[in-house]
């Protein structure tokens, strides 16, 4: 007790000198150079005035060098000594037996400090601070396994969130590869435990969107992270000559892990430049799906960026055109988060989506419609703009002003008295989850703020299938809506999973027919397993693989309805998925130019 003591006054006083901490960090991975031959890298300056450093960890995320299994890896330095350097030349000065590569105490602090700068800038776009499900750090673990790749998990028993990074020696680099070391990895993987603690319920989304949404905003997130550094943008300029069409290393992903699995010349490719355009049941496979809403954002970028700097002039012209990126980034990247908090909190589709872009940055920037025009018009390019989609309020947010004063049985009826404005079918006999209603404000650029309220809530129900043998199965699907509210309790719009279309509305009961078409979409983008299931192929059992799908069927403990649950994805799975996505890209072209 004493010790702590001494280390919580100890803490105080070191809040008290200084408001921030610098902690070092590599811009890339160790085989991007500067011209002098240095790693490119920076200090991200860790707030103390908003959080606090313990060991080697804050309130919001917690490096454990530790194994999988929990068995000590690396020492670790103590982080809230103030006599601790964590700054990039503190470790790059040291008189070490190993390289800055290879020291363990670097890459605990460059995986942190990559983690709280990304997740920084998604709070500041999403206007409100975001924590994992149980409200408890992110652990981190840099030296998680010997092997070639690296992943995020959700533990539904202790409902802690991770991030786990593999090492790996590779025939065709001298050095061990570290996938803690890559800023894409760790951003990558950060974006899927982000989406998870936001949206928690999409993994067992029945649409084939949602998964493929997920896999994109991995890529996107480390994308936004990257672009947003002066030395990167700086590169991809000398790489591009300012052309954004052109490959460079935004458009690829962890390169130093690609050429450590396969070796030089591997196009290991973010997909950000040859998605296909929409169709709604093509591709199924998340991973590849994810190219078609990848390469629509990373168009938009692209297009903004060049409405601020022509082409003509970029060639002599870098600090205008270094500008332009970083503005258009953050216009891009604040588009993309906050059209997610408007979202329902079970499922999305890609044209929804799309809307939700053009409809949240209206509300942010009323009076300047020129980046979501660009949006719009890439939208409609690429089929995956829907006018038919119904985001009309209802006109009833008032009734939820005592929302949060009441009770949890109190919420739940306040939604049920209003099921028929808010779509949900009660004749079916839903479950209604825990509603939620959350307060987001946003500081504008020019001055104003904005504040918007979001009520989501989320029903259960279960539908009833026949495997093989004729045994009744049942089955849980989860949809809901997110009512869209102004500062005043003014609804502004509402969305729905399923999406609502102009046609429904016109019918006397718009959510079941909302419903039936999400069936549909379902049977006909999942028909390869559910014939294996009513085949017997396929056996209703714990742990199912749903074949030909983006799902696994979940019985758990042989009781209650099975569920289906999106498959846990990691960097190897999504990486494999892009670069034969970029060779099919790339055939298409030869083909092409050899016909042309």
């Amino acid at each position: 007790l004493k010790t702590l003591k001494f280390k919580g006054e100890r803490d105080n006083q070191m809040s008290d000198q200084m408001a921030s901490k610098p902690m070092g960090m590599l811009l890339q991975d160790p085989t991007l150079r500067d011209d002098q031959g240095e790693y490119l890298h920076t200090d991200y300056d860790f707030a103390l005035d908003q959080d606090f450093l313990v060991a080697t960890g804050s309130s919001k995320y917690m490096v454990r060098d530790e194994d999988e299994n929990g068995a000590h890896m690396f020492s670790s330095l103590d982080w809230a000594d103030p006599g601790t350097g964590l700054a990039f030349q503190d470790f790059n000065q040291q008189p070490l037996e190993r390289p800055l590569r290879d020291n363990p105490h670097f890459h605990q602090v460059n995986v942190f400090a990559v983690v709280a700068h990304t997740h920084r800038n998604f709070e500041k776009a999403l206007g409100r601070e975001l924590l994992q499900r149980n409200g408890t750090p992110l652990v981190i673990r840099p030296h998680a396994f010997e092997g070639a790749n690296a992943y995020s998990t959700f533990d539904s028993w202790t409902h802690d969130a991770s991030l786990n990074f593999g090492y790996f020696d590779s025939p065709f680099r001298p050095e061990t590869v570290w996938m803690c070391l890559s800023h894409d990895v760790v951003a990558h993987e950060l974006g899927h435990s982000i989406w998870d603690a936001l949206r928690p319920l999409f993994a067992f989304s029945s649409d084939i969107d949602t998964p493929a949404l997920n896999e994109s905003f991995g890529d996107l997130t480390a994308l936004f992270s990257a672009l947003e550094h002066p030395a990167l943008v700086e590169r991809l300029y000398k790489e591009s000559g300012g052309d954004m069409s052109r490959p460079t290393f935004a458009s690829r992903l962890a390169e130093e892990f690609g050429i450590g699995v396969y070796g030089a010349g591997t196009p290991y490719l973010r997909s950000a430049l040859e998605g296909p355009p929409y169709d709604p049941f093509f591709p199924k496979e998340e991973h590849d799906r994810s190219t078609i809403w990848t390469a629509a954002i990373y168009d938009i970028l692209r297009q903004v960026v060049a409405t601020r700097v022509p082409y003509e002039t970029r060639a002599d012209n870098f600090e205008e055109f270094k500008q332009a990126v970083a503005t258009a980034t953050s216009l891009i990247r604040t588009m993309v988060i906050r059209a997610l908090q408007y979202t329902a909190p079970t499922g999305i589709t890609m044209p929804l989506m799309a809307r939700l872009i053009y409809e949240s940055d209206q509300r942010l920037y009323p009076d300047d419609p020129s980046t979501r025009d660009i949006a719009k018009r890439v939208f409609e390019q690429r089929n995956l703009w829907d006018q038919n989609i119904v985001l009309d309020a209802p006109g009833m947010g008032h009734a939820f002003e005592d929302f949060q004063a009441a009770g949890p049985a109190a919420r739940v009826k306040m939604v049920v008295d209003h099921a028929d404005a808010l779509r949900i079918p009660l004749s079916l006999g839903p479950r209604i989850l825990r509603p939620q209603l959350i307060t987001a404000r946003r500081q504008i650029d020019d001055g104003r703020t904005l504040t918007e309220r979001y009520l989501h809530f989320a029903y259960e129900l279960v539908e009833t299938s026949t495997d093989f043998f004729g045994n009744s199965v049942g089955v849980s699907i989860y949809k809901g809506g997110t009512l869209v509210l102004d500062e005043d309790f003014n609804d502004v719009a509402l969305v729905t999973d399923p999406p609502a279309l102009a046609e429904d509305l016109q019918g006397d009961a718009p959510a079941l027919q909302a419903l039936t078409r999400a069936t549909d979409r379902f049977h006909t983008a999942n028909d390869r397993a559910i014939q294996a299931i009513q085949s017997g192929r396929v056996k209703f059992d714990s742990d199912t693989l749903y074949e030909g799908s983006a799902f696994r069927l979940i019985k758990a403990d042989g009781t209650g309805p099975a569920r289906l649950v999106k498959r846990r994805c990691n960097i190897v799975e999504h990486m494999r998925a892009i670069n034969q996505r970029a060779q099919l890209y790339q055939f298409s072209i030869a083909k092409r130019l050899g016909r042309d």
